[in-house]
């Protein structure tokens, strides 16, 4: 079982406390790891025996192990989000916030190929695939990130219905999910109750439900079959999505290798269709 699947199925019998305290631990990790007991009851303002219990929640003797397993999961990171977390410090002027930003998106997407396993990343593309309509739901700033996803699959010829927030017909629609539809949630903190509540919908209609969401205890995680990863953290007053959408397209790639060729003869007839149509710009000769 890969980590981020036992996280995922521990975490609904965590308390509020335990899972406030492994949220500030997956997010510090590389502070985390080296903290003690003590140390870490103190920052997350949580009791020394919360930290405690919260280890052997997860199936671990104790904090000791528990530690030990998060320093070999994140060994092979440290260095190189140190060097890049030092050159950030560095810019501090207007004119240098590209280089910061440019920098934490490099340390996302870092990030979130250690995170990502690539058992569950099998996982989701062959659920997506086995899906005969994918329904995406993305709200708020998200969206953008589910119309791609939808657009990419439609290309593949996939029958896609990505959710549109405020028409106010989506629960009437929602209604009508079948067997073998596969529902993808994407969400990122501050995470949108409509979307957690229709993953519910589905998980509990027995619908497939896939998750691409910051981490495999956010609320998305605890309704989702298999859980992705993706870092968000920006010093920014929005998200960074730079990781998410990295993500997304090595999803849709390998859902297209998955059926090399279907998808070959489905973007042989989009192009025929597009130059019929003039879909797109050339130049007059």
């Amino acid at each position: 079982m890969t980590y981020n699947r036992l996280l995922n199925e521990k975490a609904e019998r965590l308390t509020p406390s335990q899972k406030k305290l492994l949220n500030y631990i997956l997010a510090n990790d590389e502070e985390a790891v080296f903290l003690t007991i003590q140390d870490l009851s103190r920052r997350v303002n949580v009791s020394v025996a919360t930290v405690v219990r919260l280890a052997k929640a997860l199936g671990y003797a104790g904090f000791p192990q528990f530690q030990q397993e998060l320093r070999s999961l994140f060994r092979d990171k440290l260095t190189t989000v140190s060097r890049l977390q030092k050159a950030a410090r560095k810019e501090t002027s207007e004119e240098n916030v590209l280089v910061k930003i440019f920098q934490q998106d490099i340390e996302n997407i870092t990030e979130t190929m250690k995170q990502v396993s690539m058992d569950d990343f099998r996982r989701f593309v062959k659920t997506l695939n086995s899906a005969k309509r994918v329904v995406i739901i993305g709200l708020r700033s998200a969206h953008s990130l589910a119309v791609l996803m939808g657009v990419a699959l439609e290309f593949l010829q996939r029958d896609v219905w990505i959710v549109q927030p405020g028409i106010g017909d989506m629960w009437d629609r929602l209604l009508g999910l079948r067997k073998d539809d596969v529902l993808v949630g994407i969400c990122f903190p501050r995470y949108t109750k409509e979307t957690v509540e229709v993953l519910r919908f589905a998980h509990e209609k027995g619908i497939k439900t896939l998750a691409i969401t910051d981490s495999p205890i956010s609320p998305l995680a605890r309704y989702a079959q298999c859980v992705l990863p993706a870092r968000c953290k920006m010093d920014s007053f929005i998200e960074s999505f730079t990781a998410a959408l990295s993500l997304i397209n090595a999803i849709v790639t390998a859902a297209g290798v998955y059926r090399k060729d279907a998808t070959m003869n489905s973007l042989n007839k989009l192009e025929s269709f597009w130059e019929s149509r003039g879909i797109y710009y050339q130049k007059e000769t």
